[in-house]
């Protein structure tokens, strides 16, 4: 029973994590907005200046993956060893701080990516974001489909 309560847990952290993990500056294959450089039409400092704020968030979410799965493992632990519940609460509340402190720096970091582009610059980079972003919820509900299909 403690194996599966932790194997809940543990799923609902990693995917709450996961959803945080889609952010303006980058799509999940890997493509950041300067490597649009040609179809948004950027300068060569607006480059510059855009490398400069996803390399700092993307620094920053290393940091804080580190430190996430830290906090992952400690509450496992503290699960299999029969903690009190008031101290596993307050490590649950730690990783949804943690999860947070995520979710505000990429939301920050959009907005500096945003102010950089101009406004024609903006749309282009608005449209290729909701194709993104539809494309990749197509291919979620793909799988989901393969999935009912093969049960």
């Amino acid at each position: 029973m403690k194996k599966l309560i932790l194997i809940s847990i543990t799923a609902i952290i990693c995917l709450s994590f996961a959803g945080i993990s889609v952010y303006s500056a980058e799509n999940t294959n890997g493509v950041f907005v300067y490597e649009y450089k040609k179809e948004l039409a950027l300068t060569d400092k607006q480059e510059k200046n855009l490398r400069a704020i996803v390399e700092k968030f993307q620094s920053y979410i290393g940091d804080r993956q580190k430190k996430l799965k830290g906090l992952q493992a400690e509450l496992s632990k503290m699960i299999i060893e029969n903690v009190a519940l008031s101290k596993i609460k307050a490590k649950i509340n730690d990783i949804a701080k943690s999860q947070s402190e995520i979710t505000y720096e990429s939301i920050a970091s959009n907005r500096a990516i945003e102010t950089e582009l101009a406004g024609t610059q903006l749309s282009k980079w608005r449209g290729i974001q909701a194709e993104f972003a539809k494309n990749y919820q197509q291919a979620i509900d793909t799988a989901s489909q393969t999935k009912e299909v093969k049960k």
